[in-house]
């Protein structure tokens, strides 16, 4: 097959997706890439047939209003524009189809409106600034600016609903997402697991130099609050290490966070509303048991009392299952053992490439 690939995504899971797919799909298909920076991604080069870039960034440097206001209009007209070319240089090439990724400036990509090419979009979550009641509380800012705030929030809404509308093929990432698409979008979509590199996630030879692993920012919605609350609970000071993600969401190279995951005895995620969540499959790939919340996407990758533990967001109950766990050596060596063989079992790249596969062929089919 003949396969367009378009991204405009920070670095994190859903680029990871273009990444992987791009790296097993290539094998045996003709696979491009079209993508939408402020720099070149010089490792898509290696990956794809062609690499196509397109420059782009947001303004900064014109204090508050004169930033926010050439980046909410103009900014998203220029755009509009940039991806109405990209579309037409796309169709002018034949794909069989178009595998389109979302965008950190729209989420739902304005390419989708332009594309006449046959679309797959991989939509890993809604915009949830407009949907997760929990993301979507404005901030404490003046009256003026918590208004313009509302009428951006709002407009951002109505363009990445219409966006979507132009596409009648919709991937997600899990059951939980589907339900979340369902709910904002009124469309219907199909679940397409993601997966896991087990050549750089694997367990290796190391000291427990930490008891706990938390990967994400120290902030609420990604459970840091929930964890600080749990920890203070312990009569004894235990050894947490925090891999925090830049704003940018630049975090640290896989082997380099597969090491950190060796080092801890027990890693916990905790984010609120997770679409999917490859922490925990990174980290039981590695022969780590995972104390997870039990919500969105790590509903569908943990198995309570086989790979780690579900909780529900409380920190009584957080403090709890970590104790258990570094008082018993052997219940975390059984979570290990069987995490590892059901991530390699069920949770590799190359089985949910075997799934997109087996889901196109079949046109789609739920």
């Amino acid at each position: 097959m003949k396969i367009a690939f378009f991204h405009e995504l920070p670095f994190g899971g859903a680029h990871r997706v273009v990444v992987e797919y791009g790296k097993i799909l290539s094998k045996n298909h003709d696979v491009d890439v079209f993508y939408v920076d402020r720099e070149e991604e010089k490792n898509l080069e290696s990956i794809f047939n062609k690499s196509y870039f397109f420059r782009f960034s947001q303004k900064s440097g014109r204090g508050w209003w004169g930033t926010r206001l050439y980046n909410d209009t103009l900014g998203l007209f220029f755009l509009s524009i940039l991806h109405w070319r990209i579309a037409r240089l796309i169709d002018e090439q034949k794909y069989d189809f178009v595998f389109v990724h979302p965008s950190k400036f729209t989420q739902a990509p304005f390419v989708l409106r332009f594309l006449k090419s046959p679309i797959i979009y991989f939509c890993q979550e809604p915009l949830r600034l407009a949907y997760d009641p929990f993301i979507s509380r404005l901030p404490d800012v003046s009256l003026p600016k918590m208004l313009y705030e509302k009428s951006v929030r709002f407009m951002r809404k109505v363009i990445d609903r219409s966006n979507v509308g132009f596409c009648d093929f919709i991937l997600v990432n899990s059951s939980f997402s589907k339900k979340t698409i369902q709910q904002a979008y009124g469309k219907d979509a199909t679940v397409c697991y993601l997966g896991v590199d087990e050549n750089n996630f694997k367990q290796i030879p190391s000291k427990n130099e930490y008891d706990v692993l938390f990967v994400g920012q120290k902030i609420a919605v990604e459970g840091y609050d929930l964890l600080e609350e749990a920890l203070s609970y312990f009569p004894k000071k235990i050894k947490v290490k925090v891999i925090e993600r830049n704003l940018q969401g630049e975090g640290i190279a896989d082997r380099q966070l597969a090491e950190e995951i060796n080092s801890a005895k027990i890693v916990v995620a905790l984010s609120r509303n997770e679409p999917f969540g490859l922490t925990v499959l990174e980290a039981m790939a590695c022969g780590a048991p995972v104390v997870a919340v039990k919500e969105g996407g790590y509903i569908e990758t943990v198995i309570d009392g086989e790979t780690g533990f579900l909780i529900d967001r409380n920190p009584n109950e957080l403090y709890e299952k970590i104790s258990i766990l570094l008082a018993d050596g052997k219940l975390r060596e059984r979570f290990g053992e069987y995490g590892k063989h059901h991530v390699l079992q069920n949770w590799t790249w190359e089985k949910s490439v075997e799934r997109f596969l087996k889901i196109i062929s079949q046109g789609g089919e739920k």
